[in-house]
């Protein structure tokens, strides 16, 4: 794989085996759906997050497993969640977790569209922090979108970093850095998937996992990969993040862990970043969004990965969202609705 980075590889069961040893590297706690937090406990701060709101002015569709998908719904759940984060839960900050309009969009109105969700998130009275997904590409080239999700990076990528405060760093990854969408077609970001894909999917359709077995499934196009150059700034973020004693939240849209995810959905070289990740002690949870139905799993180092349900995938005067308490020991989840609630405690053994 021409992108991934020269890290020590990892053993794709020891990613998916996770499970066994839960309650040695750490654990959860999710009773019915709801957290079972103390919430006698101060955190040190809360921050808001939704993913796949998929906005779209057409009628209601399905997906290509038949889930429907709720296009015009999908805007209201994201004001009643502003509402909520303004009104009651008063997060410190909010995460998008990418695709705010969906790919159906007319493309005469993709720009207004795009526009329209983003002033939606600019109600909540606090920062804002968005990340790209394979809907928002579909709609807008990187050039356009980026300054319009308030991401400011050269050479047009969509990663960067953040600490709320000084004991924790939220890394937002640009999951689609090598992707077959979003870059002009003669882009070097481009070509280099189109031959990743070549070579690794044999269908003429590049989004079909016709044939494709076990964790080969999730070399598909609306899928993309993270490059060297973002792999070096990762591993230089979590050197400065572990010298800090920072305690660290990786944020991405596509997931990074086969226990949490469809493997249709997970990011191309997931297993080049969690060898990466799991070469330092720092990071406590990975959130991802793309595969709707959700999903958590903790992987063999004690790293918790959540997929977050989809605002999408709402029956009308339904909810996806939540906010999160941020804990010295855990971070505990409290979802709206179809969101699950769950407490993610740390490995209390880890040496940062």
């Amino acid at each position: 794989m021409a992108f991934v980075s020269k890290t020590r590889g990892i053993n794709e069961e020891e990613l998916v085996g996770g499970h066994t040893e839960l309650y040695s590297m750490g654990y959860a706690n999710y009773v019915n759906g709801e957290s079972t937090s103390n919430r006698k406990q101060q955190p040190l701060f809360s921050f808001g997050l939704i993913s796949d709101v998929q906005y779209a002015d057409i009628p209601d569709g399905r997906s290509f497993l038949g889930v429907p998908r709720y296009y015009r719904h999908s805007i209201l759940v994201l004001q009643r969640a502003v509402q909520e984060w303004n009104n009651h839960q008063s997060p410190n900050f909010v995460i998008n977790f990418g695709d705010i309009v969906d790919g159906y969009c007319p493309k005469d109105q993709s720009l207004k569209t795009v526009k329209k969700i983003v002033h939606e998130f600019e109600n909540f009275k606090g920062p804002v922090y968005h990340l790209i997904g394979n809907h928002c590409l579909y709609n807008l080239p990187r050039s356009q979108l980026l300054p319009l999700l308030r991401i400011q990076k050269d050479k047009g990528h969509g990663y960067y970093d953040f600490s709320p405060v000084p004991e924790y760093r939220f890394v937002v990854l640009d999951g689609y850095d090598i992707s077959a969408i979003g870059w002009p077609k003669d882009h070097p970001r481009t070509l280099e998937a189109l031959r990743f894909l070549q070579a690794k999917n044999p269908n003429e359709d590049k989004n079909s996992p016709t044939g494709l077995v076990g964790l080969e499934r999730r070399f598909l196009m609306f899928n993309g990969g993270i490059g060297e150059e973002q792999m070096k700034w990762l591993d230089g973020v979590l050197q400065e993040s572990t010298r800090l004693k920072q305690k660290v939240v990786i944020c991405c849209h596509l997931p990074l862990h086969p226990g949490a995810s469809s493997k249709e959905a997970l990011l191309w070289n997931y297993d080049e970043v969690m060898s990466l990740i799991h070469r330092y002690n720092c990071v406590k949870l990975c959130i991802a969004g793309h595969d709707h139905k959700g999903g958590y799993s903790i992987d063999s180092h004690g790293v918790h990965h959540k997929v977050l349900e989809a605002a999408l995938e709402c029956p009308p005067g339904t909810d996806a969202f939540g906010y999160a308490d941020v804990y010295d020991d855990k971070i505990s989840l409290h979802g709206t609705d179809r969101m699950t609630s769950i407490d993610m405690y740390f490995n209390s053994k880890a040496d940062l």
